[in-house]
């Protein structure tokens, strides 16, 4: 054979052996979609409430978007009154209708410091005095353990203006040594807003 006829048999044998993997592979169809990404106006915002320095509150845009700091003391219960107020608007296309409020991630760090915390949500409108009107407010428990927390309940809100309350319920006892001493508890908190349907079951995680 010839070396021309030899190139052409080697040029064969690749041909057949480059081939086989392609025939033992599995049958893929492509379909191609395309997603558009429409910047909107926020729908959904965080102010300060009119108590909002009494526990020193920041608001930022960036992680964590908003912190509050509360003394803990041997009392009963602590109540943070009208710090937080979130804004509710209507939606622009597509979504539609009236969000849900839910605690999507929840973290705790630090020392036990409090059985649990609940957040007390009601409308801004008409309820500028005490007390917080219980007919009207809705609701959410946080429960801390050594390293999570756990949070259930949830809220349905409309296009309005809301206070967020927090009612903090220390552990008894509290740290009897020095306050020096003491590793401040952190609970870390993520709202999520559902629209269009209620509040999801499991609940996600900081990106």
């Amino acid at each position: 054979m010839n070396r021309i006829g030899k190139l052409v048999l080697v040029a064969g044998i690749l041909a057949i052996a480059l081939a086989v993997p392609i025939a033992a592979a599995n049958v893929i169809y492509l379909y191609v979609a395309n997603t558009n990404m429409k910047l909107v106006q926020p729908f959904v915002n965080f102010t300060k409430g009119p108590d909002s320095s009494e526990v020193g509150l920041t608001l930022s845009n960036t992680s964590p978007q908003i912190t509050l700091t509360v003394p803990v003391t041997n009392a009963t219960e602590i109540y943070v009154y009208q710090a937080l107020i979130v804004n509710v608007s209507a939606p622009q296309s597509p979504l539609s209708g009236s969000p849900t409020l839910y605690v999507e991630y929840c973290g705790y760090s630090g020392d036990l410091s409090f059985k649990n915390i609940t957040l007390i949500v009601y409308p801004v409108s008409g309820n500028t005095g005490k007390p917080v009107p219980t007919s009207i407010a809705q609701t959410i428990v946080i429960t801390p353990s050594a390293a999570s927390c756990t949070a259930s309940g949830s809220v349905s809100l409309t296009s309005s203006s809301y206070y967020i309350d927090f009612a903090i319920y220390p552990a008894q006892p509290i740290y009897p040594g020095p306050v020096s001493f003491a590793t401040p508890g952190t609970l870390q908190i993520v709202f999520g807003f559902s629209y269009g349907s209620s509040a999801p079951n499991t609940y996600g995680s900081i990106p």
